[in-house]
């Protein structure tokens, strides 16, 4: 039952700035309300990215530290999909890709892609159906590029500033013009800022993870 609560508090964390959205540009079906619902939820899914690796306690109670980094992992595959799907959508609704908000998006996403490449490779535990070839290739980027465990923590410490542009981004959306959707944009931000805050904390704190009992039922 605690499990269920998390995953559905996750979902919800989502969903309900995504239906402030939607609600703002009418709703109903179509490309641009597509991608304005895929673009809030990549967002939502990215701040959820930082506080998942601040290894939150009640988190370790109800998955366990291997559990909560699985989800970590699974969740930063489909937030890069969703990502990409609202910039998919945005073009078939004839907005421009060219400019300096869609080049913030793009920014982001590289780094946010990146970080997830160079965690795959290097901070990827042995129990990947694919571990042999990772282990190859791990080998190759280490003796022809020089990247290790350290390339890969330096990467996702990118991913605080990604995080920062990708709210520029949100920001200078039309749809996130404040005077129209003030609660939305509010909601986005503090989301940003909050999860931000619960990374450095742990960051700062020397990484340390709060004992975890077994995932709960």
């Amino acid at each position: 039952m605690a499990r269920l609560a998390f995953f559905l508090g996750y979902l919800l964390s989502a969903l309900a700035p995504a239906a402030l959205y939607l609600g703002r540009t009418g709703g109903g079906p179509g490309a641009y309300p597509g991608s304005v619902a895929l673009g809030v939820v990549a967002f939502i899914m990215a701040c959820n990215q930082f506080i998942l690796a601040s290894r939150p306690a009640p988190a370790l109670r109800v998955l366990g530290l291997k559990g909560l980094l699985a989800m970590h992992g699974v969740l930063a595959a489909l937030m890069l999909a969703a990502a990409l799907a609202h910039r998919f959508l945005k073009a078939a609704a004839g907005f421009e890709l060219a400019g300096t908000q869609p080049a913030l998006g793009l920014a982001a996403w590289l780094v946010f892609t990146l970080a997830a490449v160079m965690a795959l490779l290097f901070l990827a535990n042995g129990s990947l159906p694919f571990m042999d070839r990772l282990r190859a290739l791990r080998s190759w980027a280490e003796k022809k590029l020089g990247l290790g465990y350290k390339s890969a923590r330096a990467t996702h410490n990118l991913t605080v500033a990604a995080g920062l542009v990708l709210m520029a981004h949100v920001l200078l959306a039309s749809s996130s013009d404040f005077r129209s959707n003030p609660v939305g944009s509010a909601w986005l931000v503090a989301w940003m800022l909050i999860s931000q805050g619960l990374y450095l904390r742990y960051r700062l704190r020397g990484r340390k993870t709060p004992a975890a009992r077994a995932p709960a039922a």
